[in-house]
This record gives C-alpha cells, sequence and structure tokens, in this order.
C-alpha cells in the first residue's frame, strides 16, 4: 500500500484505516465498495471478540433483522443491538464473506466503551462531499484524549498488531477512534485485561412492529 509515510494517509505499511460513521447507510455502501474493490485479505472490524459468533450469525440471518441481547451484570441492566444491513460493520461482515476474506474482531471487550462525542455531521453529504472529504474534516477538530478513550485505542491495537504480518487488511472502526488507534498502533502494545467471554447472549428476530423504535436507520432502507 502507499502513502505509509504520509501522517494523514489512511493506508500505513499493511493496514487501510477506513473509518466510518456506525449505523449508517452511506457508509455501509463506502465500505462495500472499498472491499470489492481492494479485495483484502482481512477485514478487521471494530466490534467485540466476545460477540463474534452472535454477530455472525445474526448476519446470516440478513435480511431478517435480528438484536443481540445480552446482560450487563455491573449495570444491571440488559443490552440490546440491532444487526441492520445498513451498518458499515454488519456490511463489512457480508462484504467479507462474499470475497473469502477472514473477519477479525478487534474490539477486546474492556467493557463500557468510553464515552465520547460523537457528534458528526449530516451522513447523507458524503454524497455531496465524497467519502475521503468528509473524512478530512472531521479530523480536523479531533475528540479530546482521556484515559478511558487511549486504553480502549490501545486495546484496539493490540488486536490489530496481532494479525497476520503478511496480510493487506481493511480496518473499519468509528471516525472517532481513528486518530486515537493511528496513535497506539505507533508502539507495541501489552495485552488488555478484557472480558474472555460473555454468557447468556442471545439472538432474537426482531418484530416488524418494533423496527422504528430500535433501528438507527428508516425501517424502508433495510429492505
Amino acid at each position: 500500500m502507499h502513502g505509509a509515510e504520509d501522517p494523514g494517509s489512511l493506508c500505513r505499511g499493511q493496514f487501510h484505516y477506513f473509518p466510518v460513521v456506525p449505523g449508517k447507510l452511506e457508509f455501509a455502501e463506502e465500505v462495500r465498495r472499498a472491499i470489492l474493490l481492494e479485495r483484502p485479505q482481512v477485514v478487521a472490524v471494530e466490534l467485540p471478540s466476545t460477540l463474534e459468533a452472535p454477530y455472525l450469525r445474526a448476519v446470516g440471518r440478513l435480511p431478517e433483522l435480528s438484536v443481540i441481547l445480552y446482560d450487563e451484570a455491573k449495570q444491571e441492566r440488559s443490552i440490546y443491538i440491532p444487526v441492520e444491513i445498513t451498518d458499515p460493520f454488519v456490511e463489512a461482515i457480508r462484504s467479507a464473506q462474499e470475497i473469502g476474506a477472514e473477519i477479525f474482531f478487534v474490539d477486546p471487550d474492556l467493557g463500557e466503551r468510553p464515552r465520547l462525542k460523537d457528534f458528526y455531521p449530516d451522513t447523507y453529504s458524503v454524497r455531496r462531499l465524497g467519502y475521503t472529504k468528509y473524512v478530512e474534516t472531521y479530523r480536523l477538530y479531533p475528540q479530546p484524549s482521556s484515559f478511558d478513550l487511549n486504553r480502549h485505542a490501545a486495546g484496539i491495537a493490540w488486536k490489530l498488531q496481532s494479525v497476520d504480518p503478511l496480510a493487506k487488511v481493511l480496518v473499519v472502526i468509528s471516525l472517532s477512534l481513528l486518530d486515537p488507534i493511528l496513535e497506539a498502533m505507533q508502539r507495541p502494545q501489552a495485552e488488555p485485561l478484557a472480558r474472555a467471554h460473555r454468557e447468556g447472549i442471545q439472538v432474537l428476530n426482531l418484530h416488524p412492529d418494533c423496527l422504528a423504535e430500535v433501528l438507527i436507520e428508516f425501517p424502508l432502507l433495510q429492505s
């Protein structure tokens, strides 16, 4: 890959970093286009490694929509994650399966994600500005650094550093985490104290009557 010497480049050595806005159709389209064009050997997705099997099961059900449900014991609450066709991470999994690429879940599940001000410009503007310009503009105003953010980025970097060093890797990550991860990748990372597995995870069908309530994008776009 080219551009590894440019600090602003998203192609660094074996890695092509592909930042996205989670849940948004415009970025799902861009991810699919990139995977089919570049045909990487590995597609890394910023999803918890403890949810790999449920995600693959839910993606295998598409276009039937599912939610992943599990309990967060420390917070005494249940977490549900809609698995949407319009989500760029879901599309990355689908497209990787289509080309026969390895799928690598790189979020080591350190617990609750760092609280970020994930205020993104209207994603429809990707169609007007183009993907590259949208990403460049967002990066002019990076997330404030914090211990939790740096810890989370270091955990993802550790996972990425364990990938086959000879493989061509497309890394699909949240735009808000891009620069902290790029920074963390500049040095070797130690294995974090992460959750090894989760118990009681369910993959459930979504009833059509509740789609508008739980989905990020409009139900019409899921068809």
